[in-house]
């Protein structure tokens, strides 16, 4: 559940901007209210008249107009992944214990399915080498964002399962790709640990 108290401070005094820091529910649903008054005085509104910001009952309390939001934050706020550093321990660079048949097909059908259209768009082994490789062209850059702009959570799962990828190597492409999607960085960051953390991670049997 929210806590209202923790999103109107959030509100009035956003965090600083920190790539190892993960935004939490109320910073998010802060931003977003921050945004829309943003927003508003952007296009000559007027946010007391709409409810916004202090004006409306997220912010302004009990006495205000009720405050409804047609999206929810933590879906669709861009959201910064952490650090690399954080997915290299053993357990983020394990690949499945099976190896997956034909990954090749895989790969193929996420370049049939989010890349129809692009121009040259990589077959499936030309796409799997992409999210192995630790040094992307612009171009391939620009096919992952796509990807991962589009992708369907099951075929984020199936990365692992289908690609034979390691969560390190889906995190290095995430960052690499500058994608900052809401849905795909939450699933990533439940992966990372802190590196004073990574000693007791390798000690613990792997589960990705």
């Amino acid at each position: 559940m929210l806590d209202v108290v923790k999103i109107r401070h959030f509100y009035f005094h956003p965090p600083p901007d920190d790539p190892e820091h993960e935004s939490t529910p109320e910073e998010l649903w802060a931003a977003a209210e921050r945004q829309a008054v943003e927003e508003c005085l952007r296009r000559a509104g007027d946010p007391q008249a709409e409810g916004l910001g202090e004006h409306g009952s997220l912010i302004g309390g009990p006495g205000k107009p009720a405050r409804c939001f047609g999206f929810n934050p933590e879906k669709r706020l861009p959201r910064n992944p952490l650090p690399l550093r954080c997915f290299d321990h053993p357990r983020a660079r394990a690949t499945p214990p099976a190896t997956p048949e034909n990954p090749d097909l895989f790969f193929a059908g996420l370049s049939a399915s989010y890349l129809a259209g692009y121009p040259n768009r990589p077959h499936g082994a030309a796409l799997g080498r992409i999210f192995r490789s630790a040094d992307l062209t612009p171009v391939e850059r620009d096919q992952l964002w796509h990807i991962f702009a589009c992708i369907h959570m099951k075929n984020l799962v199936r990365l692992l399962a289908r690609g034979g990828l390691s969560i390190y190597q889906v995190a290095r492409a995430i960052h690499l790709s500058r994608a900052r999607f809401a849905n795909v960085v939450a699933w990533i960051n439940q992966f990372a640990a802190r590196p004073e953390s990574t000693n007791q991670l390798a000690q613990s049997p792997t589960s990705a």
